[in-house]
């Protein structure tokens, strides 16, 4: 099948490498050149093995954002749009399932497993407002690691230049967005990739954080360690939840279970074209 791929994710590239390694031609859509370059990384060992030209071939990066009617465009030349993006990427997926709806290509979503995690003093909150208000109803430094995109939402917070440390990808883009909310460089914790839960305890310990602002992002995104690291030194935990997929979605929790989806789908349509002949 010829599948174009909206990824973004660990589990995105994950579902890139095992489809390729089952015959299928892609098209991966990041948003970022930072996602193209965490996409290659990942997809680097198909060279290592003896398939990994042939692999290589049936492989295409589309970089930059695209809104719905783009999206729309695309769909004709595929059949079937798989959404790997990330949990909280909400407009994206809306987008998605518009352009699929338009398009009459079906849309399939691959999530990401989220486990549930238990802490005395974790406090999960429906969206970033209320956990903001919250927020400023505490005292002491927090430990910011809800990326850059969403800094905004907690400007409002009383001295937040001097309580907020925010950890954010050590991208340009990144920093800059810290910079023109006020920001100082000795605020900003630029770092890549998932901690272990005695890397982030040191992390909290340094700037002597009470409280750490996360995301439930699941495994893929080390929330059980920040959680265990958080709970060892005694601080609240402001979670803030996983938005709930639209209802209309045809989701799916592993790259396994999607694949074998599309493997019917696509012996359906092949029956149902010898039936039609």
């Amino acid at each position: 099948m010829n599948l174009l791929v909206f990824a973004g994710t660990t589990e995105g590239s994950d579902f890139v490498q095992k489809a390729l390694a089952e015959g299928h031609t892609i098209t991966v859509s990041v948003a970022t050149q930072y996602g193209s370059e965490v996409l290659q990384k990942h997809l680097s060992s198909l060279s290592e093995t003896s398939s990994g030209d042939e692999d290589s071939e049936r492989l295409h990066i589309l970089q930059g954002r695209l809104d719905s009617e783009e999206i729309a465009s695309l769909l004709p030349h595929f059949d079937a749009l798989v959404d790997a993006t990330h949990p909280y990427a909400e407009e994206i997926t809306k987008n998605l399932l518009a352009a699929s709806s338009l398009s009459f290509v079906p849309y399939y979503r691959l999530l990401r497993p989220l486990q549930p995690v238990k802490a005395e003093k974790l406090h999960e909150f429906e969206n970033l407002s209320s956990l903001a208000e919250a927020l400023s109803k505490k005292s002491g430094n927090v430990f910011l690691s809800t990326g850059s995109r969403d800094l905004a939402a907690f400007t409002k917070i009383p001295d937040y230049q001097k309580r907020l440390f925010v950890r954010v990808l050590p991208l340009t883009d990144s920093i800059e967005k810290c910079r023109a909310l006020g920001f100082s460089p000795d605020h900003i914790i630029a770092m890549q990739g998932v901690g272990s839960r005695e890397l982030n305890k040191a992390l909290f310990a340094e700037y002597n954080c009470r409280v750490l602002v996360t995301k439930e992002s699941g495994e893929a995104g080390g929330f059980a360690e920040k959680i265990a690291a958080a709970e060892a030194l005694g601080m609240d935990i402001f979670a803030l939840k996983a938005p709930a997929e639209p209802e209309s979605a045809n989701c799916f929790g592993s790259a396994e279970e999607l694949l074998s989806a599309l493997r019917e789908s696509d012996l359906l349509g092949t029956l149902t074209d010898f039936l039609g002949d």
